[in-house]
């Protein structure tokens, strides 16, 4: 695929013969169509598979790493950024059979400070998260720390096969605690909680995601 920025007759958009032109965050890309294989071989039949197998676990997390991985839009969509993430580092298994990795998931990625103590417990069907607000460092200024203390404090909960619950703005960074719902699943489900900050500012500042433990579905 090639990327330019006048064709001989100016850049176009649609199906020519094979060729294919068409733009993203407005850079202008033509590229061929590529040729249909007559019978797929096994080593295609099995990346088709897991591909397929973290865009439908991605599908039901669109709202969260629209935010998560807004930072890592230079040259991918959000959604490309976190199949990119999930695919080489949270997925195991063999084809047909493949199983996320949750502690290793990620649903944000950024270089905004992450607290060093956190935790999570089940309160009355809640997961209650508490962490330590600002960074923690005595010698940062009064305004890093009302900065930091402002970012949303981004909230997930997941269960393998269910739908997620997730807070994106209910909680602020500074009020040291937020709860969310947990999926509706069968008592005995382990439920997956996740912890991350996104800035509210113009610089759109994003945290890494952290996996702060898990729960279990009361009775």
């Amino acid at each position: 695929m090639g990327t330019y920025n006048k064709g001989i007759n100016g850049s176009f958009k649609g199906k020519i013969g094979n060729t294919v032109g068409s733009s993203w965050k407005g850079v202008k890309y033509m590229k061929s169509m590529p040729d249909k294989p007559t019978k797929w071989s096994k080593k295609q039949i099995m990346q088709r598979a897991k591909f397929q197998f973290a865009s439908n676990f991605i599908q039901p997390l669109q709202s969260i790493i629209k935010i998560g991985f807004r930072m890592q839009e230079h040259n991918k969509s959000a959604r490309n950024a976190a199949m990119s993430e999930l695919l080489n580092y949270a997925i195991e298994g063999d084809y047909p059979s493949y199983n996320v990795i949750y502690p290793r998931l990620q649903l944000a990625k950024g270089s905004l400070h992450i607290p060093e103590e956190y935790s999570v417990e089940l309160i009355e069907r809640k997961a209650v998260f508490t962490w330590e607000p600002g960074d923690g460092c005595e010698d940062e200024t009064d305004s890093y720390n009302s900065f930091l203390n402002a970012n949303n404090a981004i909230l997930v909960t997941l269960a393998d096969g269910y739908q997620p619950k997730y807070s994106l703005r209910k909680f602020k960074r500074g009020d040291g605690t937020g709860s969310v719902g947990i999926p509706v699943a069968p008592a005995g489900t382990e439920v997956h909680c996740y912890l991350a900050f996104a800035a509210t500012d113009d610089n759109l500042q994003v945290s890494n995601s952290l996996y702060v433990g898990s729960v279990v579905v009361p009775e």
